[in-house]
């Protein structure tokens, strides 16, 4: 008899820690489920950002308005033909 307690004992003992490992894994897949979420969210941002820098970095460096800017800041002009060496 003593032996059937103690094995039903031990059951339940090990039923328990099944039981409480199955909701600390539960909890920790919902926290990066979570944490998975917010770097998604992050990931879309910073993406959404290098989108618009790219077309900015392309409208800045257009080549009329860098001809522009080396004519009126820089006071460049274009080469004279006597400037420029043909090989």
């Amino acid at each position: 008899m003593s032996r059937v307690k103690s094995f039903w004992g031990i059951f339940i003992v090990i039923v328990a820690l099944l039981a409480a490992g199955q909701v600390w894994l539960s909890h920790v897949r919902y926290d990066l489920s979570q944490n998975t979420q917010i770097l998604v969210a992050e990931q879309q941002k910073v993406a959404l950002e290098t989108s618009g820098l790219r077309l900015e970095i392309a409208s800045l460096t257009r080549p009329e308005r860098l001809r522009q800017l080396a004519q009126t800041r820089l006071h460049m002009a274009p080469p004279r033909p006597i400037q420029v060496l043909r090989p």
